[in-house]
Order: structure tokens, then C-alpha cells, then sequence
């Protein structure tokens, strides 16, 4: 436990102590980056001395300067995503500053971009694993919460879901595949070096609609995201890669003028008529209830009267609205060869679509970087975020605003003739919709600080130690008001309800390491890497709620007559770390790389603590070979090899390993009973990943393909197996399962048509697509067990995680209208024992197809996501599909139902009883493909000529209209095919709707630009 302390006391070291030598001669380059057919500049664009790790990035204006270099002959590379790079030779004086000009051709090929590989960076023609990178300027811009949304089918491998449409609502993603069924399937998130808090911390739960960390970050201020996708890639992170790494770099200062910064966007937000449930007016609503009556011989208007009726209530009218998102950011950039500063802020405000619901958040950004010496060099970040989610239940519950427009009858109004709500007194089944939001509400405040500390301190020539201090504090706070206000819910009766509860969480990080880039000539490179790091996390809770108000105003828990419940508690863990890297290349054809990192922590027993995670990879340039020289008249060919461990430690309990007791009052006495026998020979949950890979550009780099296979094999599965109860448990934590994802990914980008002049047409395309398969391979005695909502899931060996299954729903008897099941066995008898594998959770194959067009100053940009082959639970269906046995509000496809014999329909009867077969029978008839593709986004630009922006003292500047979630052809019935009413914590209840919140369509004008 005391080594990583070494390595940070000689990083404090190295710092402290002078060096002595002789000052060397040095002199300066500064030039400019242009695109060489449009002449624009090309800001944040890599400048770098070839051989050494001397470089800088471009300001907006294409501008670098670099100073405090060797004199004598230098070359120069410069090198940008999507362009081709570009080498030039200068002779340097001393005390003198020379000038070098590039002008870099756009390519297809991302093969020339800059990647963050974790505690360091490459070029991606010199990697040889598996790397994804979105372009920023694909997701700037855009009127969603977090950078995880923004991400949706951007990059190959990486499945990104809904879940639901509120705003700021938790994302769930997914890289490469479920490599975990009770830990966190999440990938990683490091921010300028810091591991970021990711999970949700609210303490009030309201479906599907859950909060992540993610959420906090604000795209507007990242400068680059690359995600670790393979083992080789991940490894370096250990124990947290099984699910992959998302590294995001935010910008930072450029030396130079100064230069404000602003982009700002307002839009409307509304759900479109056709996107809702289609739903039985009040008329029809009336005759299948009657009718289902009469069927079971209880008379023709046992139901209700219809000519007593003179109501027809939209209650999805009722509670959708059209809302307004905007966004403003403004930043400062700028400094010297030796200060560069960047500070930002941000306001984000977004109204949901649904009553009640509403996000907002303020950001604050500050990175400055400070050259003190020419040995030292020092960096540092700091946010600070706030963000208010107004959220409303829903989901699972059957007192929610979305739940209940769906689910209560048409023909009850929405206010009696005093002006006031209607209630379960008048005829409504369930809590009023609109009652709900106006009287209810659930408050989460986050309030956050994320800062980073870095000193890099050059030893010797290609020898730096890099020391790192990070943190990440969250706060959050909910408060959950239900009003006495609406009638016919508990709170009526309570007088009023309020839960209360703080959460505080943190997570500081030091890190040390070593990078060692020996000059070994032009022919070969090295670069090595070690280090060791330290963390520690703790969060301490508490929540209180309370009941019996005096007056609806008093809201907090304090003022209540009773605390009915209070909860508290503190956990935590830590993690020590030792890593290294070796990455080598020569003659530019072959590359190599070997990384282990060693990790221990808190969370398993001592026999168990630590975990070693080794990885390597291996690259080949085909077209670099001279006995292959006559295949670059075609393109450029890299095969990629990739196998490595990684691991996954983020189970749910932090003391898993350890016997524990906790409070077992009675009677007002204090108590302790054992809840956990703990297990010390718990371990790592560990994934063995394959990875084969290729990199190809063709036609000059107009045509760029890269291409994956892969298979991850994770074993050691931490599950709950079940034990006797005469213990006093039902169930212990051991590693008793394993589990495959193996898959393909393609990504294909196009130079279509590149005029040669500068604003000439040009039309570029990219295109992802990829394919995942899953299944469950072993787990304790093989015994399946079920999961999801309703039981309707299942993990058995064999199958997919969580695949569908159920009873099959046939068809329906033309003769009596009752419906007809799937005898499996054939007895007779329909019951649990027939339930058959209906389906997956699971697509067969997602991505995504981007096209960019300009000519002159405008500029088109569309985006098509999809995702094709899975399944969705459509658990509505029970209630709203159900033969009349429940009182909800029904599917129009209930029209078409059996009423005669002879009728040849997919729906049964209307039955008072239920004896029609579908009350109570959850069956394939609730099943939906939600296989759809969606255009997701248009956006059409135009760039104010030089002359113009200048007269109105502007640099750069863009206006644009934008359009996003336009259309969706899918089957599915519902608000969108992407959704999972489980939220994104939930790793075995999947592709599950159950009165989700929907997703809105938005249109939005927006300007960018500079001062």
C-alpha cells in the first residue's frame, strides 16, 4: 500500500530540485494551417517537431508558434482530423523565429487524427487496437442534456439508448455488448485525466426517468472523445475497462490574440399527433366496455349509459405542451507562448414536453496551462455545474402524469363545472394526470466540481514525470412533494407527504507516471509509460420523509406532523494502481504494444484484493512493405491484432466481502441482526477480449474503411445464488457465472464529390454499422432464473442476457373469440410450464449514416440512426389490451376485435370477466418489433461572408435551422421504439416499455461565431 507513495514523493522530488547545465541555443517557428482548397484556417490543428514530444495546437485563425527549439535543421508535421498530414523541413537560428505554412488536403481517412489512449496520446495510424472517435463538430450544437445522448450512433460498437425522452434523463450505453449482469455495465468516463462519478445518486426513484453524472458535462466545451474499445486499448484502465472507456479532453487555450467565443440556439419542442398512442375515443371507449358486460352476461349498458355521455377528453393533449430549449455559451481564449488560458460559461434550459417536467444547468469552465520553464509545465481545470431537474413519476407507477393520460378514461372531463380537478369520485380509475403536475413535484439539485492539477517535468531528453491531483464532489438534493391537493391519492388521506434526502459523493485522485520517447531515428520509435495511482471514494446519504401538512405550502419533511421513515448511511472504497505501457513502431510498418496494470481494491477480501490486467496488440502496414509497394497505386492497408484482460469492480456493495449487521428494532428497542454473511473469496469479474482489425484508405484517401471482429469472454460473474433461509439469508454474492459478446463493426467514410475551388460543392459521408451477439455461458448449477417486469425475462445458459420469454400467443378461436396459447406440452392446460423464448432485447445491428454537403457559404448536414432486430415488451398492453378486464383506457386496435362467430382478428373478445384469456396471461402479444431508423437530425448552415461578419464585428460567423427526432419508420405502436422504462441502471430488465415518457421533436435556429 505504500508503493504508489514512492512514486508521487519522487514526482514531488524531481519538481523540487534544480537542474544545472549549460543554455543551449534555441529559436522559434510560427506559421499558419489552411485547408488547401478552401484557404480557411484549420483551428486546433496538432503542430508537432517530428521525434520529440515539442508541439502545439492552432488558435481559430489557423495561427501556431512554437519557441525554445533546438537550432539547426528541424521537420515540422502538422495534422488535423480529416485532413491529410502534412511534413515540412525548416532551418532554425538562434534567437530567431522562422515561418512555416502548411496546407493540409481534407480526407476521408481518419486514419491522420490525434488519439487519446489514456496517459498519453497517438496518431491512429501508429495504433494497433480498437479506437473510436466522434467528431465535435457533429455534436456541437445540439439541444440534449449530456455528451452520452450526444454520442448516439456517432462511433461503431457503442449502443446508446433513450430509455425516455425527459429532459436530462439518464442515457444508457453500451460498448461492445452487456459484460456484466448484477455490476455496472456503464463504460468508463475520464475527463482530462479524471475517473468522472457516472452512476445515479437520486434517492427517489420515478421509473426509467433516472439521473446520471454524465449529464453535467456540456458539449459546447469538449475538444475531443475517443473510446477504448478492445482490451488492449482499456487495459490500461484495469479493472474499470471490461465495459470500455470514454476519454474526453476539453479545450484549452491557444497562444495568440485573444478571442472571444459565443454559439448560442433556441428551438421549440412538441410531440407530434402521430407519434402518440393511438388510443379509443370516449364513444368507443363506452361500447367495448358495455360490450365486454354484455358478454359475460351482466346486460348491454351495465358499463354506462352512452347517451349520457358528452365528453371526449384527449388526456395526452391534456398533459403535452409545446415548450421551449435554448442554449447559450461564451468563452475566452487566448494567452501567450507561455500562458494560454480558456474559460467558459454556459446556460442550458430545457422545458419538457410533459407538464411538470423541465432541465436546466449552468456551467462554468477555467483551464489554464502555464509553461514556468522550459522543463516545466503545468495545466490545470477546474467546472463547477449546476443542475435543477424538474422530474415527474413515471414509468412504473401507477400515479404518474404520462401514465395516467394514458391509462384513464375518456369520458370523464378535466374539471368539474367549479373549475376544479375531477377525481376517482367522478368516474376517473386512477389519480388526475394533470392534477398530478400541477400539485406534485420531485426536485433534484446537483450541485458539482470537477478540477484536475497536472506538472510535467522533463528529466532528460524524451524523459518526463507527469504528477496529477484530481477530484470530483457531487451534491445532490431531492425533495419530493405529494400534495394532499389530488384526490383519490395516498397523500389526500396522508394530508401530504415529503421525502427529503442529501446525497454527497467524492472521488479524489493522485497519479504519478514516467513516459519515456527515446530517439532511436527515423527508422524506429519507442514510447514506455509506468506509473501508479490512488483513489478514494466515499458517500455518506441520508433521507427523510414525513406526512400530515397544516397547509399545502409547507413542503420540506421538517414541517411535517410524522417522520414515517429516515434512512443514513456512509460507504465507500478505494483503489491503488501500478501501469505501464510499452508502445513501439518501426519503419512505419510495424507497431507494437504491451500494457499491465495491477489493481487492488477495497471492495474484495484479502485473498482476492488485487487483479492483473495485461493486454497487447500488433500492427502491420501492408502497403509500407517494398515487396507490397505496388498496392499503394490503390490505398493504404494496416491489419491490427488485439488480445488482453480487463476487469470489473463496480458491484453495488461496497463491503460485499465482509459479515455485517445491521438495525433490527422492536418495539421501540434497538436492534441488530446479521443482513450480509459476506464472502472473502470474492474476485474480480474478468473479461478476456480478441480483437482483429484492419485500417484501409483508398483513392487517395476519398474512401477510409475500418473494420473490427471481436470476442469478449467474461467470467467470474458476481451473482446472488440462493442458500437455505434457515440460515436467516436467502441468498450470498459468489462468482458463479460467464458470459460472451462477440461481434463486427464497419466504418466507412467518403469523399463523394470535392470541387476543386474553394466554395465549390463538396459531399462527404460516413457510415457505421455494427453487429453484437450475446449470450449467457455458464452460470450456478446452470439453473436459469427470471427477470424484467412481469417475470417476462430470463438469464439461462444458452441465450441472450434477459431474452424474452413467455407464453406464444397463437391466435384467436373464430368460433368464440377466446384466445389461443401455445400448449407446449401439450396438456391441456396453459400455465407457466408453456412459456417458450419469444425474442431479444438485444438488436441484431445499429449505427448510424451522416452526410455533410456545402457550396458557397451554406452548408447541409443529415443524420440517420437505426437499430434493427430486437424485441419490446409493450407492457401497456396488459391493462390497455387486456379484453376489458381492467378499467384503462384501451389500444384502437381493440376495434378490431372478435365479435362474432366466424370473425378471423388478432383480438380476442371484449370480456368483463377476463375469460377471453388475456387477463392475467402475459404472453407474445405484448411483444413488439422495435426495429426502426430514425432521421435523427437535419441541419441546414450558411457562413456570413468575411466582409459581412467583419462589418458587424464578427469573426467566423454561422447561422443555422436545425431539425431533430423528424421521423421514425418503425412497427412499434408507442412514443419511440428506443426505450427501456428500467433506466439505465438496470442491466437484466431491458427493451421494456411501461408508460414512458415520450420523445420530442424539436426545431431550433442558432448563430455562432467570434470577437
Amino acid at each position: 500500500m505504500q508503493r504508489p507513495w514512492i512514486v508521487l514523493w519522487m514526482c514531488a522530488a524531481a519538481l523540487a530540485v534544480p537542474t544545472r547545465g549549460s543554455a543551449q541555443a534555441t529559436g522559434g517557428v510560427t506559421g499558419t494551417v489552411v485547408d488547401l482548397l478552401t484557404g480557411q484556417p484549420i483551428a486546433s490543428a496538432q503542430v508537432t517537431v517530428v521525434g520529440t514530444s515539442a508541439g502545439t495546437l492552432t488558435g481559430p485563425e489557423g495561427r501556431f508558434l512554437l519557441r525554445g527549439l533546438p537550432v539547426g535543421v528541424t521537420r515540422l508535421r502538422a495534422q488535423r482530423i480529416g485532413f491529410t498530414p502534412q511534413e515540412i523541413t525548416v532551418t532554425l537560428n538562434a534567437g530567431a523565429v522562422v515561418t512555416a505554412n502548411f496546407s493540409l488536403p481534407a480526407a476521408a481517412a481518419l486514419l491522420s487524427e490525434v488519439v487519446v489512449t489514456g496517459y498519453g496520446t497517438s496518431t491512429r495510424a501508429n495504433i494497433s487496437s480498437a479506437v473510436a472517435s466522434v467528431r465535435i463538430a457533429d455534436i456541437e450544437n445540439t439541444p440534449v442534456a449530456g455528451v452520452d445522448a450526444a454520442i448516439q450512433g456517432r462511433a461503431t460498437g457503442v449502443q446508446v439508448i433513450q430509455n425516455a425522452g425527459n429532459p436530462g434523463n439518464g442515457i444508457t450505453v453500451r460498448i461492445r455488448g452487456a459484460a456484466s449482469i448484477s455490476a455496472s455495465n456503464q463504460p468508463l468516463y475520464v475527463i482530462d485525466g479524471v475517473p468522472l462519478l457516472r452512476d445515479d445518486y437520486t434517492q427517489l426513484g420515478v421509473g426509467g426517468q433516472d439521473l446520471t453524472g454524465v449529464t453535467g458535462i456540456n458539449p459546447d466545451e469538449i475538444e475531443s472523445i475517443n473510446i477504448l474499445k478492445d482490451a488492449a486499448a482499456a487495459a490500461i484502465y484495469g479493472s474499470r475497462g471490461s465495459n470500455g472507456v470514454v476519454m474526453i479532453t476539453t479545450r484549452r487555450g491557444r497562444a495568440g490574440q485573444n478571442r472571444v467565443q459565443f454559439s448560442m440556439y433556441a428551438g421549440s419542442q412538441s410531440v407530434p399527433k402521430g407519434n402518440r398512442w393511438q388510443l379509443v375515443n370516449a364513444r368507443e371507449y363506452l361500447e367495448y366496455m358495455n360490450e365486454a358486460a354484455s358478454n359475460d352476461g351482466y346486460g348491454a349498458n351495465y358499463f354506462a349509459n352512452l347517451d349520457t355521455v358528452t365528453v371526449d377528453t384527449d388526456w395526452q393533449s391534456e398533459v403535452f405542451r409545446t415548450t421551449p430549449v435554448m442554449n447559450y455559451t461564451l468563452g475566452v481564449t487566448g494567452g501567450t507562448d507561455r500562458v494560454r488560458y480558456f474559460v467558459a460559461g454556459s446556460h442550458f434550459d430545457q422545458e419538457g414536453v410533459v407538464l411538470g417536467s423541465a432541465y436546466n444547468r449552468q456551467n462554468g469552465r477555467v483551464n489554464v496551462d502555464l509553461i514556468a520553464s522550459a522543463r516545466l509545465t503545468l495545466k490545470s481545470s477546474l467546472s463547477i455545474t449546476r443542475e435543477d431537474h424538474d422530474r415527474i413519476s413515471g414509468d412504473n407507477t401507477i400515479h404518474g402524469v404520462v401514465t395516467n393520460a394514458i391509462a384513464v378514461q375518456p369520458w370523464v372531463p378535466v374539471r368539474k363545472p367549479d373549475g376544479s380537478f375531477t377525481g376517482t369520485d367522478d368516474g376517473l380509475e386512477y389519480t388526475h394526470p394533470v392534477a398530478i403536475a400541477e400539485y406534485d413535484f420531485t426536485e433534484a439539485r446537483i450541485l458539482r466540481s470537477i478540477a484536475g492539477l497536472e506538472a510535467a517535468y522533463t528529466l532528460a531528453s524524451g524523459l518526463t514525470l507527469t504528477g496529477r491531483a484530481g477530484l470530483d464532489i457531487l451534491n445532490l438534493r431531492d425533495l419530493d412533494w405529494s400534495s394532499p391537493k389530488v384526490l383519490g391519492s395516498y397523500a389526500e388521506g396522508a394530508k401530504g407527504v415529503s421525502v427529503i434526502g442529501n446525497n454527497n459523493v467524492n472521488r479524489y485522485v493522485l497519479e504519478s507516471y514516467l513516459n519515456f520517447d527515446p530517439k532511436l531515428g527515423s527508422s524506429a520509435s519507442l514510447s514506455l509509460t509506468g506509473g501508479a495511482s490512488l483513489e478514494w471514494n466515499g458517500q455518506e446519504l441520508d433521507r427523510i420523509t414525513g406526512e400530515g401538512f397544516a397547509h399545502d405550502e409547507f413542503q420540506y419533511a421538517g414541517n411535517a406532523a410524522t417522520a414515517t421513515d429516515y434512512a443514513g448511511n456512509w460507504t465507500g472504497h478505494n483503489l491503488v494502481s501500478f501501469f505501464s505501457r510499452a508502445q513501439a513502431s518501426l519503419h512505419d510498418r510495424y507497431f507494437l504494444m504491451g500494457s499491465v496494470r495491477a489493481d487492488g481494491s477495497s471492495r474484495f477480501g484479502a485473498r482476492n484484493r488485487y487483479g492483473v490486467f495485461p493486454a497487447a496488440s500488433i500492427g502491420w502496414q501492408l502497403t509500407n512493405e517494398p515487396f507490397l509497394g505496388f498496392l499503394t497505386r490503390f490505398g493504404e492497408l494496416k491489419l491490427r491484432a488485439s488480445y488482453g484482460f480487463t476487469g470489473n469492480h463496480d458491484i453495488a456493495d461496497n463491503f460485499a466481502p465482509i459479515p455485517r449487521f445491521g438495525r433490527a428494532n422492536y418495539a421501540d428497542v434497538a436492534g441488530l441482526g446479521q443482513i450480509n454473511f459476506g464472502n472473502p473469496d470474492l474476485r474480480w469479474e474478468s473479461t478476456r477480449e480478441y480483437d482483429v482489425g484492419l485500417d484501409l484508405s483508398l483513392f487517395d484517401g476519398r474512401v477510409t474503411v475500418l473494420g473490427d471482429w471481436y470476442q469478449k469472454v467474461t467470467e467470474d460473474l458476481l451473482l446472488s445464488r440462493p442458500i437455505t433461509s434457515t440460515s436467516g439469508q436467502t441468498t450470498v454474492l459468489e462468482n458463479v457465472g460467464n458470459m460472451e459478446n462477440r461481434g463486427f463493426e464497419l466504418g466507412l467514410n467518403t469523399v463523394n464529390f470535392q470541387s476543386q475551388s474553394g466554395r465549390g460543392f463538396k459531399w462527404f459521408t460516413d457510415f457505421n454499422i455494427s453487429w453484437n451477439k450475446n449470450k449467457v455461458t455458464k452460470l450456478f448449477r446452470d439453473e436459469p432464473f427470471p427477470v424484467g417486469l412481469y417475470s417476462t425475462s430470463r438469464v439461462e445458459v444458452g441465450h441472450p442476457l434477459s431474452a424474452f420469454y413467455t407464453l406464444r400467443f397463437d391466435s384467436v378461436n373464430s368460433q368464440t373469440g377466446d384466445a389461443v396459447f401455445f400448449d407446449k406440452n401439450g396438456d391441456g392446460n396453459i400455465n407457466a410450464d408453456d412459456r417458450v423464448f419469444i425474442g431479444s432485447p438485444h438488436p441484431d445491428y445499429w449505427g448510424g449514416l451522416t452526410n455533410q454537403m456545402s457550396w458557397g457559404g451554406f452548408d447541409l448536414r443529415t443524420f440517420f440512426q437505426f437499430a434493427q432486430g430486437h424485441m419490446i415488451f409493450n407492457a401497456i398492453g396488459v391493462f390497455a389490451d387486456d379484453g376489458g378486464y381492467y378499467n384503462d383506457n384501451k389500444f384502437k386496435r381493440v376495434l378490431k376485435r372478435w365479435q362474432k362467430p366466424g370473425d378471423v382478428t388478432t383480438e380476442p373478445r371484449a370480456s368483463w370477466d377476463g375469460t377471453s384469456g388475456l387477463a392475467g396471461q402475459i404472453s407474445s402479444k405484448y411483444f413488439e418489433d422495435g426495429s426502426y431508423i430514425r432521421l435523427h437530425e437535419v441541419t441546414l448552415g450558411y457562413r456570413l461572408p468575411a466582409r459581412v461578419a467583419g462589418f458587424l464585428g464578427l469573426q467566423e460567423t454561422r447561422v443555422y435551422v436545425s431539425g431533430r427526432n423528424l421521423k421514425t419508420w418503425t412497427d412499434y405502436s408507442g412514443y419511440s421504439p428506443d426505450v427501456n422504462s428500467n433506466g439505465s441502471g438496470s442491466n437484466t430488465a431491458l427493451s421494456t416499455e411501461f408508460y414512458a415518457y415520450p420523445l420530442a421533436r424539436t426545431f431550433m435556429f442558432g448563430i455562432s461565431g467570434a470577437w
